[in-house]
């Protein structure tokens, strides 16, 4: 009940609202953005000195709503969010005041989307809703679809982020828009896991695991390619099926490992739906390995 409360909340934000109609294509994400920019300096000048409290809330709202849309609309409907949050992601908010960057919490307004990656994460780990096992393949369905979805959406702001792979003596940064690292958690998940990829083949785990190689294997295998890797806390590691292997993040041996896990999966899945869609992501993994 508290789950159906908050997504009520959700729904009744301007921002949603707007969101729900560029996703209806009412009118253009461009128009929408620009319609949430109005919106921000609406609500600086009415909260005046108090900026965070202005400027915060359009961010926060923003996030929660695609956050909503993405776990609602099948994989095929997220187009238009994409294009929403890729084009809201290039905006630097101004004060006029000062002329300077307004800033939420010490990020700047959009560029660096204050609220996106603390509400992806807190969504990502709810697993649909319900903080229930993705890889129980007895999970309430529409948990499953929530999750899915929300990874396929990850995945295609994933594939469209502006990433710049630096050398070694270049400073690390990536689009707050790059979900890679989720990529990584699902995969652990549903190919690296102690249980065989067989077992797992009708399960939400399997199914987040293919729409990351559908909608992301191009950008996947160029973090192959630039042998991208983690820090420790960030739970890049293997999975519990693999616990002496030392990886930290996107290697080859890895992107084996996973290959041969879902071509083990197809082989054994008895779901008519999942083994086409296993199918789809094989396919998807080796196109993007032929394109870079």
């Amino acid at each position: 009940m508290g789950n159906e409360n908050f997504i009520r909340q959700v729904e009744s934000s301007v921002e949603f609202k707007f969101l729900d109609k560029v996703v209806k294509e009412e009118f253009t994400a461009q128009d929408a953005v620009q319609d949430l920019i109005n919106m921000t300096m609406s609500a600086l000048s009415i909260h005046g000195s108090n900026k965070q409290g202005g400027i915060g809330l359009p961010d926060y709202n923003v996030s929660l709503a695609v956050m909503e849309l993405a776990q609602r609309l099948e994989p095929s409907k997220h187009t238009k969010l994409v294009e929403f949050i890729s084009h809201l992601q290039k905006q630097v908010a101004v004060d006029p005041s000062t002329n300077e960057p307004l800033r939420v919490q010490g990020d700047t307004l959009w560029t660096d989307m204050p609220s996106f990656g603390y509400t992806e994460l807190e969504t990502w780990y709810e697993f649909g809703g319900d903080y229930k096992d993705p890889c129980d393949a007895t999970l309430d369905s529409k948990q499953r679809d929530r999750w899915a979805n929300l990874n396929a959406f990850i995945a295609q702001l994933t594939q469209a982020a502006d990433i710049h792979y630096p050398s070694p003596r270049e400073e690390v940064r990536f689009s707050p828009l790059d979900g890679s690292l989720r990529a990584i958690w699902t995969m652990s998940m549903a190919l690296e896991n102690e249980r065989t990829p067989a077992s797992l083949g009708d399960t939400a785990a399997m199914e987040a695991a293919c729409q990351w190689f559908i909608y992301a294997a191009e950008r996947l295998w160029a973090n192959v390619l630039n042998s991208r890797t983690y820090p420790e806390v960030s739970g890049a590691g293997p999975g519990k099926g693999y616990k002496e292997d030392r990886w930290t993040g996107y290697t080859r041996e890895r992107w084996g490992i996973w290959e041969d896990a879902l071509k083990e999966a197809r082989a054994k899945c008895q779901d008519e739906r999942m083994w086409k869609l296993i199918d789809d992501a094989l396919a998807s993994l080796r196109k993007g390995m032929v394109n870079q």
